[in-house]
């Protein structure tokens, strides 16, 4: 039973892709670079030269990672680095990785951890005088929240770069590389939600961070805008994200532990205590088909589509004229 609603749900999905493909008017030039990406990017990725670096250890890239993502991580991870010349240590947090998936990242980004899910119990249980309310919240969250713990207590980089898979560059980025090199007055960048309705059917820069009313006015985070951060795409100062500020956010947290959205109100309620500042909106895009203007896209759900249609070969085409 679960591997039919498994099977119907991807099936679903698919459908909404090639519905809103067509709806938006990308006519036939655009459908097989749809197909050759949507449904072949795991086998050509073997193909693919190797990203291979020696990186520096003072910056990291956490992303999360499933089987069918590792084309779009291989690219997003591809422009990244064509784009800005920084070579971070990538750590990859196993979103349902099969062998083949794990062989293929072996092979194309030779110098990524992965940090199995599986591994979580005992990897938590194994750091001393760690919070038991964050060891709780590892082993028995939503599997999403190793997004922010795992870069919490375990990175040890003075500046992170935690990212979603669905994104690309197709400009150097200043903004991003000037932070990563140590050269910004904030202590994160984060990239804005657009307007309207999220992915998950929540109005973006209305999202109700479910904290205590103790906690909420401690940080007064009803007077900030931090519920416009799309929480797939953050930089942050590493020591400004402490193992006791994320117990403190748990201790006064009232979502279930199994909520898909507590990491994302995790990581709003941390920024909201830091010196942030939202990415401009035009050349970081949510939105909005790729322009002249365009540094980066991030091709959330609704829009992956365009990520598939045009938007990976036209990174490839970015990087191929560098």
């Amino acid at each position: 039973m679960r591997l039919f609603k498994k099977k119907f749900n991807y099936l679903k999905t698919e459908v909404f892709y090639v519905r809103r493909l067509l709806k938006e008017g990308y006519g036939p030039r655009y459908w097989w670079p749809y197909i050759k990406n949507a449904y072949f990017g795991n086998y050509l990725v073997k193909y693919m030269p190797a990203c291979a670096y020696e990186p520096d250890p003072e910056i990291e890239l956490h992303t999360i990672c499933h089987t069918q993502g590792v084309w779009m991580m291989y690219w997003m991870v591809r422009s990244l680095v064509a784009h800005t010349g920084l070579r971070p240590v990538i750590v990859i947090h196993d979103g349902g990785l099969d062998q083949d998936a794990v062989k293929t990242i072996a092979m194309k980004l030779p110098t990524a951890k992965i940090m199995f899910y599986k591994d979580t119990p005992e990897r938590l249980r194994g750091v001393p005088g760690l919070p038991e309310i964050i060891k709780e919240a590892g082993i028995n969250g939503h599997f999403f929240l190793t997004k922010i713990i795992n870069p919490v207590v375990f990175s040890r980089a003075k500046r992170l770069l935690v990212t979603d898979i669905d994104i690309l560059y197709y400009q150097p980025p200043t903004e991003i590389i000037d932070f990563m090199n140590g050269n910004s007055q904030y202590d994160a960048l984060v990239q804005q939600g657009p307007e309207g309705i999220s992915p998950q059917g929540v109005p973006y820069g209305s999202f109700d961070l479910m904290v205590d009313d103790y906690y909420s006015d401690k940080y007064r985070l009803k007077e900030k805008d931090i519920a416009r951060l799309n929480g797939g795409y953050i930089l942050v100062r590493k020591d400004k994200l402490t193992i006791d500020k994320l117990a403190e956010f748990l201790e006064h947290n009232k979502r279930p532990l199994k909520d898909y959205f507590l990491e994302m109100s995790a990581w709003a309620c941390l920024l909201a205590q830091m010196n942030y500042k939202l990415l401009p909106s035009n050349r970081y895009q949510v939105k909005y088909r790729v322009n002249d203007q365009t540094v980066m896209k991030h091709f959330t759900s609704p829009r992956r589509y365009e990520m598939f249609a045009y938007g990976i070969d036209k990174a490839r085409e970015n990087i191929g004229k560098k």
